[in-house]
């Protein structure tokens, strides 16, 4: 359990420093270069994927901290990566408040960890509070119409929201009754349409996923950015998913209109949507691969910090500390 606890912390730490890395890059990356062309899915793929990579490539990192504190004596001078303590760097254990610094650490995962497991628990529960009713037969006509699989039930609720797609091992779409009512069939496929994107995404699991992993990482810059980006993104995206005509684009923006008193948007992302259904939208594929670079190039550039002498004993000792402790 302690070892499983010592890789927690040290996985905390790594990760956080790559999740800045990637996550300063991007922005500056999204304000300077052809990447702020980037759109729609786009955006949301290579916000989700700078998102997970870093704390995947922690893994790898903490597994070799751990490795090398582990197969290393105290006494050893085997590796100039793993043993030799001649460069200069932090050590851990060189001193008797390391001992009590060390659990502290310990201390803190272990409360990190309880209160984001806690958090997203509670959070998923609130799928289960939406009060479901029967399908009315206008919704039933417009789930005909959006010819939706038979895997994904839709219900009539009484939630402020006027839809959304709930649950994570049995996801279900809501549609408000007040949008039933207000929005004309059309409108109303559209939106069931939109919903369906994210389904057919696998958004659903993954929005759970990068909530979890951002909530980890809140304090560090950029984390909750590149969350939240993914989220605007993945809406832009599933626009374009139901509406890939100008007919059902300004469906979906006069359904927009009609809701924008009651739709959990603020005005101007609700104002940006609705102009950018109406305009003519293009593709960057230059955009995203720039994009991919960027990322990739900054977990080269964590790793290769990690690989520093100075970086890379000082988390070697942080490990041995924490594990010999």
């Amino acid at each position: 359990m302690r070892l499983l606890l010592v890789g927690f912390a040290l996985w905390l730490i790594s990760s956080a420093f790559l999740v800045f890395l990637v996550g300063s890059i991007l922005w500056l990356s999204r304000k300077i270069s052809s990447l702020r062309d980037a759109d729609g899915l786009e955006w949301s793929r290579l916000t989700a994927f700078g998102l997970l990579a870093p704390p995947s490539l922690g893994i790898v990192l903490t597994i070799a901290g751990l490795s090398s504190a582990i197969s290393c004596p105290a006494t050893s001078v085997r590796n100039y990566h793993l043993c030799l303590h001649l460069a200069k760097h932090l050590c851990g254990h060189a001193s008797a408040t390391a001992i009590w610094k060390s659990h502290s650490l310990l201390l803190a995962a272990l409360v990190w960890l309880g209160l984001t497991g806690a958090t997203t628990v509670v959070l998923s529960r609130r799928a289960k509070l939406v009060k479901r009713f029967r399908p009315s037969p206008k919704l039933k006509r417009a789930i005909a119409l959006a010819q939706l699989p038979p895997n994904l039930p839709v219900w009539e609720s009484d939630n402020e929201a006027p839809a959304g797609l709930v649950g994570v091992l049995s996801p279900s779409i809501f549609v408000s009754r007040e949008t039933v009512q207000r929005l004309p069939l059309s409108a109303l496929t559209t939106v069931l349409r939109h919903e369906y994107a994210h389904f057919a995404r696998k958004e659903h699991w993954l929005r759970w996923l990068l909530f979890v992993v951002a909530f980890i990482f809140a304090p560090v810059p950029f984390a909750v950015w590149l969350q939240r980006e993914w989220r605007y993104a993945c809406e832009r995206a599933a626009d374009d998913f139901a509406a890939p005509d100008s007919k059902s684009a300004r469906s979906l923006a006069d359904a927009l209109s009609a809701v924008q008193n009651f739709v959990g948007l603020s005005d101007g992302q609700l104002r940006h949507r609705i102009e950018r259904l109406k305009a003519k939208r293009t593709n960057s594929k230059h955009a995203i691969l720039f994009g991919v670079g960027a990322i990739l190039a900054s977990l080269v550039l964590g790793v290769f910090a990690f690989s520093l002498p100075s970086i890379w004993l000082t988390f070697h000792c942080l490990a041995e500390a924490l594990i010999l402790r």
